[in-house]
């Protein structure tokens, strides 16, 4: 046996052990009754049929490994840019969404720093992360059953260049901030000048308020009188903050800090960072909810998931937020749009996010093809908000009406209707 097929095997063994003692450690048939735990217990999800590790995958990352080992594709390596942009090019990932972290928070501390921040790519199913000098690639890609897959790509000329499966990320990718399942991280950290964090937060989602996001990141965009713990590094630059809130705020540029022609693009659109923040915490609700199912386990994560994917305890925003990138234009244009042209990726970026509130997540293979009880339960739980009185907005789900306007519920149901497959024969709309 090798020595990263014996650490996997560790690792799954580990966090299988991590259920009740009490409790038999063997997957229910499917006719047994759903088993109740909490939602802070972890998953199992080294067993079948979940089987993390083991068996086939359908992650982009994946399929793009697949196409490397059938030479269907060829990857060309750059002398500055190794396979950096090739990889994207072949996952489809907008270079406008690169995103610059300089904590040592990730893979590579040692290089990681204020001015030789990682950056990270990605789009609405895989993430890549690079770093000027760094030996690897890094990859993060959710299958739609198994959670998130975790590649790595040499950064050196070679014939054939192949994605070789990550066993060490599971040490941070698998814990509490991840919902105890092989997740997504985004972390919020001040740090000291050499990136190394102080203080933060270690689960960003849009719930939080922006002035408790972005710590060890650069950020590039203006977003009015709002404040974030973006492009502050240094103990001095922290302390200066805490009477002007506003420093280096609304930032059009960061070359001031760094080398930027080590990059891409010299931005980390704020835009971007406000989807990332978004969508990483949903993938993981996502991911959660379908091993619950396939595992026979049941906790309050749907209802969660509900509530996130509707929007409905979104930290406010009072714009008008603007990144310094064309990121925007590309994420809108990439939506399904109903006959009216709308479509749930449209930008708000005044007083929230989206324009109509249910998560573009509800598209992804990840919420698609999880277990077919799990989506029906969930899509049920979506329309019952959509379709409700103004009264049982307020008493059953703790929700403002006015916060909610029945012509945006209703906009949604309509679009929702004419661009999701496989809908529910429950899922009508009023004509």
């Amino acid at each position: 046996m090798t020595k990263p097929v014996m650490i996997l095997g560790l690792l799954l063994l580990f966090f299988t052990l991590l259920v009740k003692a009490e409790e038999p450690l063997v997957a229910p048939k499917p006719t047994e009754p759903l088993k109740q735990i909490d939602f802070k217990d972890p998953i199992p999800f080294g067993l079948p049929p979940v089987e993390y590790g083991l068996g086939e995958h359908s992650d982009p990352a994946s399929r793009l490994e697949q196409a490397l080992a059938a030479r269907t594709l060829k990857l060309n390596y750059d002398a500055q840019w190794g396979y950096l942009r090739d990889v994207l090019k072949a996952l489809q990932i907008p270079e406008s969404s690169q995103l610059m972290v300089f904590s040592k928070t990730a893979l590579n501390p040692r290089i990681i720093n204020p001015e030789n921040p990682r950056v990270v790519y990605f789009n609405d199913d895989v993430y890549v992360g690079w770093v000027p000098g760094a030996k690897k690639m890094e990859f993060a890609s959710v299958d739609p059953l198994k959670g998130t897959i975790f590649y790595e790509l040499a950064v050196k000329a070679s014939k054939e260049p192949h994605l070789v499966r990550s066993e060490r990320c599971l040490a941070c990718h698998g814990g509490d901030s991840s919902l105890r399942i092989p997740g997504l991280l985004v972390r919020s950290f001040l740090t000291d000048r050499h990136g190394r964090p102080i203080s933060g937060y270690s689960q960003i989602s849009h719930d939080k308020p922006l002035e408790k996001r972005w710590g060890g990141w650069y950020v590039t965009g203006t977003h009015a009188d709002m404040t974030h713990l973006g492009n502050l590094f240094n103990r001095d630059a922290i302390e200066a903050a805490k009477t002007n809130p506003a420093l280096r705020a609304n930032l059009k540029h960061i070359d001031q800090f760094f080398d930027t022609a080590k990059y891409l693009n010299p931005h980390s659109d704020l835009v971007a960072h406000l989807i990332l923040d978004h969508q990483v915490h949903g993938h993981n609700l996502i991911t959660r909810a379908s091993m619950e199912q396939q595992l026979g386990l049941r906790s309050d994560v749907e209802q969660q998931l509900v509530r996130y994917l509707l929007f409905l305890d979104e930290a406010e925003l009072t714009g008008p937020l603007h990144g310094t990138t064309d990121y925007q234009a590309w994420f809108e244009k990439s939506g399904k749009r109903d006959a009216s042209g709308r479509s749930l990726k449209d930008f708000d970026l005044q007083t929230k996010l989206f324009r109509y509130r249910l998560s573009y997540l509800i598209y992804t293979d990840s919420f698609n093809k999880m277990p077919s009880a799990a989506r029906h339960r969930i899509l049920q739980n979506v329309y019952s908000f959509l379709t409700a009185s103004l009264a049982e907005l307020e008493q059953s789900w703790d929700v403002d009406p006015d916060a909610f306007p029945v012509q945006e519920r209703q906009a949604i149901l309509q679009i929702v209707s004419e661009t999701l497959e496989d809908l529910p024969e429950f899922w009508t709309v009023s004509k």
